[in-house]
């Protein structure tokens, strides 16, 4: 290599670690981005016994995917999801109605929570069972 270019180089190089020195300004929020506005911290702290209900939670969880359209790839099928009432089960639930599929959820002792999924999957235009049960 020639000293010019190894000369732009450390200039570069200096350039970088300047600038990696300097204080990065401190984000105090959520980053948003999306179809709808994510919650800020502080959030509040809480505290169930188990099992819990999302229903009594003050912050509602974010399960709706809404820029997501489904390809019909479960069209003409019947999807069984254990803990279809909440979190990741809900989740899965709705985005199989998406995809064309009947639903059944199966969920414990949260009644509310399940009809809030049963709801929700009925919106996508499919039948959902809630079955409560422990399996």
């Amino acid at each position: 290599m020639s000293s010019s270019t190894i000369q732009k180089q450390r200039e570069i190089q200096k350039q970088v670690h300047k600038a990696d020195k300097k204080e990065k300004s401190k984000s105090t929020g959520a980053m948003q981005a999306g179809a709808r506005p994510y919650p800020e911290p502080p959030f509040p702290k809480v505290h169930q016994q188990k099992p819990g209900s999302e229903a009594d939670l003050p912050l509602a969880p974010m399960y709706d995917a809404p820029f997501y359209k489904g390809s019909q790839k479960l069209k003409d099928k019947v999807a069984l999801i254990t803990g279809g009432d909440s979190g990741i089960g809900r989740s899965v639930a709705i985005l199989f109605a998406r995809e064309g599929a009947d639903v059944a959820i199966v969920h414990l002792d949260e009644g509310q929570d399940a009809e809030e999924t049963k709801a929700a999957v009925e919106k996508e235009g499919h039948r959902c069972l809630a079955i409560r049960g422990d399996v």
